[in-house]
């Protein structure tokens, strides 16, 4: 009898997408990092953090949550009354096309807080943390994730919105891939 379970998408992967995400972030974009660890209006033109600045600013499932900045699921545990900026990335839906191949919805998220939310150079956090997301993963292969795209072709919901609940403004994409 042959075994058919091997047909199937088991998604082996789906609990590491987020860290690889995140990790592949560390290693390709320097802004989003200085957005996030600097509260300054001139963040943007910091100096670039260490490897290990980086990640002491994701959160590893403990502690003061607003001592972190990147995040691998959505909500927060904690009240935010701090004045910062964070990231959240996570799978967040998943549409089974057939047995084999699925559409997977990737949401990144930027949460900052209004009053530092505009820069020094005349633009504001969230909007510059979406466009270096856009930069970083837009037609990206991210390794066991396969090409994110913010594309109908491979989600049809995929979409960027601002939303936000006062005192913290939060603009989302919803990225889109093949699985």
């Amino acid at each position: 009898m042959a075994n058919n379970n091997i047909a199937y998408n088991k998604y082996p992967q789906f609990d590491e997408y987020s860290y690889e995400l995140i990790k592949y972030m560390i290693d390709n974009n320097e802004v989003i990092w200085k957005l996030l660890k600097y509260n300054t209006p001139d963040a943007w033109d910091r100096p670039n953090l260490t490897k290990s600045e980086k990640v002491a600013l994701i959160y590893k499932g403990s502690g003061i949550t607003s001592d972190f900045r990147v995040f691998m699921d959505d909500g927060a545990p904690d009240v935010e009354v701090d004045e910062v900026c964070q990231v959240r990335i996570y799978p967040a839906s998943l549409f089974p096309e057939n047995r084999t191949v699925t559409s997977m919805g990737v949401v990144m998220e930027t949460y900052s807080h209004y009053k530092i939310n505009t820069l020094s150079n005349y633009t504001t956090r969230v909007d510059r943390i979406t466009k270096e997301l856009l930069a970083t993963f837009n037609g990206t292969n991210v390794h066991g994730i396969g090409n994110l795209t913010l594309s109908k072709l491979a989600l049809s919901g995929s979409r960027s919105e601002i939303q936000g609940q006062i005192p913290f403004k939060r603009k989302w994409l919803l990225f889109g891939t093949k699985i």
